[in-house]
């Protein structure tokens, strides 16, 4: 092919894509209507709601005076949020370190599966009101009940997920380590973990937007502290716009872990990665 010809193309296709101005704008425009998009589809509801319903205002406030009690008592509620983060953070700490512990002990030695898979499923389906009561008795108000409930909660699909995902290797890079010799560690960091670790991190979109929530819970039951204690706090004085408030914040927290785990997420799937670049 020629040569001016070949330029005339480029400068055709060049004219047709978009500038990087352009696109960066297009960027933030899509972002900006994934976020509005969700918020302006809640409060639709929320009016309709109070339109609907007619409940008092303390069952169903109107949404900018939970707005105003957010930023009223601010003080009040940063506090207490900082000791919920505390627990959840600790506890989804433990439920990493319980969940994937035992996937990986259950690869490398399968016969414990039989033994300790069902103690699992067994503290799982085990009511958190009970175990909340049992754990209120045995230690009080203190964070190592709070964090012993959000791990618990917690380490149950971290363990289903990463078992998921370590058994989902290719078998064709298991065999070449089989015929490598190389041991367990080799075969475990070098073909099981990268085939598990999209499944790890869909464990975490779960575990840690949920550990927010789990907290609170816990809170809610047996604390004097923490976003738990000023919903029951705002329920003995009959404020339900208080209880909205910490409501809308621990959902915005939630849905702010599930992005991020979510984002950081598909950078670390190589798998889909390699799949783009084919395409």
């Amino acid at each position: 092919m020629p040569a001016d010809v070949t330029l005339n193309q480029s400068a055709k296709v060049a004219r047709l894509r978009p500038t990087s101005p352009v696109r960066l704008a297009r960027r933030v425009l899509w972002l900006a209507m994934r976020v509005a998009m969700p918020v302006v589809s809640v409060m639709l509801l929320w009016y309709l709601a109070i339109w609907l319903s007619g409940l008092p205002a303390f069952v169903i406030p109107l949404p900018e005076r939970v707005l105003e009690v957010l930023w009223e008592e601010r003080a009040f509620i940063f506090g207490h949020l900082l000791s919920t983060l505390q627990v959840a953070a600790i506890g989804f700490l433990w439920a990493n370190v319980a969940g994937i512990g035992l996937a990986v002990l259950f690869d490398l030695l399968p016969p414990t599966r039989h033994m300790l898979m069902p103690a699992a499923i067994t503290l799982r389906n085990v009511p958190y009101i009970a175990l909340i009561s049992v754990l209120m008795l045995a230690f009080g108000d203190s964070i190592l009940s709070k964090t012993t409930i959000v791990a618990l909660a917690g380490f149950f699909p971290v363990l289903i997920n990463t078992m998921h995902g370590l058994r989902a290797a290719d078998e064709v890079q298991l065999d070449r380590m089989r015929i490598l010799n190389a041991s367990w560690w080799q075969t475990f960091s070098q073909v099981r973990l990268p085939y598990a670790l999209p499944s790890i991190v869909a464990a975490q979109e779960i575990t840690g937007s949920g550990s927010i929530i789990v907290a609170i819970a816990a809170e809610w039951m047996i604390s004097s502290t923490g976003l738990g204690y000023v919903i029951n706090h705002a329920m003995q004085n009959y404020r339900g716009d208080k209880v909205y408030a910490v409501a809308l914040l621990a959902t915005a927290l939630s849905f702010l872990i599930y992005s991020f785990v979510h984002a950081l997420g598909k950078r670390l799937d190589w798998r889909a990665a390699g799949e783009q670049r084919r395409g």
